[in-house]
């Protein structure tokens, strides 16, 4: 009977420790995603990914403000991005900082920017950055990849 008890608990906590290293295992970004600029599919040199901790979508900082029609500046020395709207907004992100400057007005971002060692980019919550340049975003799940459709209407110029 002891024998038995022993074998049982020793049983189980073979199977915690392996489910816990399994866990731990598990990778830490979900790469299975589609993104779309207006219903037109776009790619990027760098693979966006979502940050399973926060749920966050990140995409390369230069990909998703030129899709949208805008123009980035990089500051290595300051780790900041600035983006260049073309209706005259600037946004001003630095890596690690969750506080973004939107001409020059303080925003809490819910995600700070990262630059992963691979790739060698500045990642933004895409979200967050797409709709601070006035566009929104929808996500649909198709067959385990997620798609996301960035949506900026285009003003007519007069």
């Amino acid at each position: 009977m002891l024998k038995r008890a022993v074998n049982t608990i020793l049983f189980a906590v073979i199977c915690f420790v392996t489910v816990d290293q399994a866990n731990a295992a598990l990778p830490k970004y979900l790469y299975n995603l589609v993104l779309t600029v207006n219903n037109v599919e776009v790619t990027s040199d760098a693979n966006p990914y979502i940050e399973r901790a926060t749920n966050t979508t990140y995409v390369p900082i230069r990909f998703v403000s030129e899709s949208l029609g805008e123009s980035v500046s990089w500051n290595r020395e300051k780790q900041e991005v600035t983006i260049f709207s073309e209706h005259g907004e600037i946004v001003r992100l630095t890596i690690g900082s969750k506080v973004a400057h939107v001409n020059d007005i303080e925003k809490i971002m819910p995600n700070a920017p990262v630059m992963p060692v691979s790739p060698n980019r500045v990642m933004v919550p895409l979200r967050w950055v797409s709709e601070v340049m006035g566009a929104t975003v929808d996500s649909t799940l198709i067959n385990k990849t997620i798609h996301v459709n960035i949506i900026k209407p285009h003003l007519s110029k007069s």
